[in-house]
């Protein structure tokens, strides 16, 4: 505004309408104040998305969390006697859920066993959650070896 008052040959300045002097420190201060309550309005903003999906029914639907789907995918993998640990990390994605489950298998398993079977069951478990006939949920399977075994053991 001062660059436009200049070009125009004008006396004018908003800062001088300001009830605050013209010091230099203060106006630094009142930045700061606009930059803090900028980034908490965005905060405010941000801090709740979160992934959801809308699950429809006959009366209606529900609001399901990725984070309850997630612990659904967990248990789903879980379920396997060769897997000691599941962690799946789903999000949604324009009403398509999609994601990774990392399973860690028992020493001497078969990986690209587990990485079927588990992510059939995982994928069966999530299809019926949801009412969806496609889910894209990747498994990533991770063989222990017997001394990293006691540091995955729930």
């Amino acid at each position: 505004m001062r660059l436009t008052a200049a070009a125009f040959d004008c006396d004018f300045s908003p800062l001088v309408a300001l009830p605050f002097g013209r010091d230099h420190a203060v106006l630094a201060w009142l930045l700061a104040a606009l930059i803090a309550t900028l980034v908490a309005l965005v905060w405010l903003v941000v801090r709740d998305a979160r992934d959801e999906l809308w699950l429809a029914g006959e009366r209606g639907g529900v609001l399901v969390s990725a984070g309850a789907l997630e612990r659904l995918a967990e248990e789903a993998a879980a379920r396997d006697p060769e897997v000691v640990r599941a962690e799946a990390d789903l999000s949604v994605r324009r009403g398509v859920l999609r994601g990774r489950v990392r399973v860690y298998g028992r020493p001497l398993g078969d990986a690209d066993r587990l990485a079927r079977l588990v992510g059939e069951a995982v994928g069966g478990a999530l299809a019926a959650a949801v009412g969806a006939a496609a889910v894209d949920v990747r498994v990533t399977p991770r063989i222990l070896s017997v001394r990293q075994l006691a540091r995955y053991l729930p």
